[in-house]
């Protein structure tokens, strides 16, 4: 770990962002399509049929939302060292974002 430049710490903080981008993208996805159906069984299908067949689960878009998440807050933490605010911040964001998306899906599955 002491290898690693400021660059690579920084392309790290961008990889966790577009981990914590995809389970927020897929809530996204879900917001939106909630406003097209009128049933919730009517609501389902057109957003499993937004994804590939392999993710029309009854978890499989849960499960891997958890995945990014945890992906994300691994990589953010590990990221908490850069020195430059900014970064510092936007890793501190990413963590804060993540964990809640992560209580989301944990919460979703109970």
């Amino acid at each position: 770990m002491k290898n690693i430049n400021q660059s690579q710490w920084k392309i790290l903080t961008l990889i966790s962002l577009i981990c914590l981008l995809i389970p927020f993208s897929i809530y996204g996805l879900w917001i939106y399509v909630f406003n097209l159906g009128t049933t919730q069984a009517e609501r389902v299908a057109i957003f499993k049929d937004y994804f590939p067949g392999f993710l029309n689960g009854r978890w499989s878009t849960t499960l891997l939302s958890i995945i990014f998440s945890l992906s994300a807050i691994i990589i953010s933490s590990i990221n908490l060292k850069i020195s430059k605010k900014i970064w510092k911040s936007l890793n501190i964001l990413i963590l804060l974002f993540s964990s809640l998306l992560l209580l989301l899906n944990l919460f979703s599955m109970m």
